[in-house]
């Protein structure tokens, strides 16, 4: 929701997402009510992101924290498209396929947690994309078993799209000096052609980001897994 946004950006204190804020602020007081963030919709469902207080907010981020979830990236909703023309990002880019379908999905603004010593599950690459959404939904289960109620309701691991990858391995670089994805790929649940998915990352180590396809009933690629 609009009023979810307006949190995240007054969180981050930078000048510009304030005054982002601002406006979103007066454009809710005109209108008198939220706004849900429906056009931020994947092929597969809508992501329904919850509003939850700051010590909500603060306590969840400590409990995943405590499950190995340390490295947070805000996500931004720009498409796979728009990251990989931007002059500031675009040298960050190898291949990326051509798909228009692909290239247009916008993720919503949120929050990604990984915990950056156990990011694949074991033995999903050799499942279809459909055997590895049931894999997160197994290790959805495991997590949020392990969490206090308030916060297992607020957050979910589920497959992500090309972006929020591409968001993850840029900023994880930025913060280590490291690259996410060294010499394997993660799947997404992105269209790229009637039975082709898209999937994110390095055949080695030294390349650009990767964003290429692979059928999806095939399993080459691997599930990442993280709450949001």
């Amino acid at each position: 929701m609009l009023r979810g946004l307006e949190q995240e950006l007054r969180r981050t204190r930078d000048p510009l997402d304030l005054e982002r804020a601002g406006v979103i602020s007066e454009m809710l007081k005109s209108r008198g009510s939220d706004i849900p963030l429906s056009s931020f919709a994947t092929p597969e469902r809508a992501l329904n992101i919850p509003e939850v207080s700051e010590a909500m907010y603060m306590q969840t981020r400590e409990a995943l924290a405590k499950e190995g979830y340390t490295f947070v990236v805000d996500i931004l909703p720009v498409s796979i498209g728009q990251l990989a023309t931007d002059e500031k990002t675009s040298q960050r880019f190898g291949y990326v396929n051509s798909s228009e379908n692909m290239r247009s999905i916008v993720p919503p603004r949120m929050e990604v947690a990984i915990n950056p010593n156990n990011l694949r599950i074991k033995n999903s690459n050799s499942k279809s994309t459909d055997d590895q959404i049931r894999m997160l939904e197994k290790e959805e289960a495991v997590l949020t078993a392990k969490l206090p109620q308030g916060i297992k309701d607020i957050i979910s691991i589920r497959i992500q799209n090309a972006s929020v990858l591409a968001q993850l391995d840029n900023q994880y670089q930025k913060e280590t000096g490291k690259v996410l994805f060294t010499d394997w790929f993660g799947r997404t649940n992105d269209q790229t052609v009637p039975g082709y998915v898209a999937l994110v990352g390095r055949d080695v180590l030294t390349s650009g980001l990767g964003v290429d396809d692979w059928s999806r009933g095939s399993g080459v690629s691997v599930s990442l897994q993280f709450p949001w």
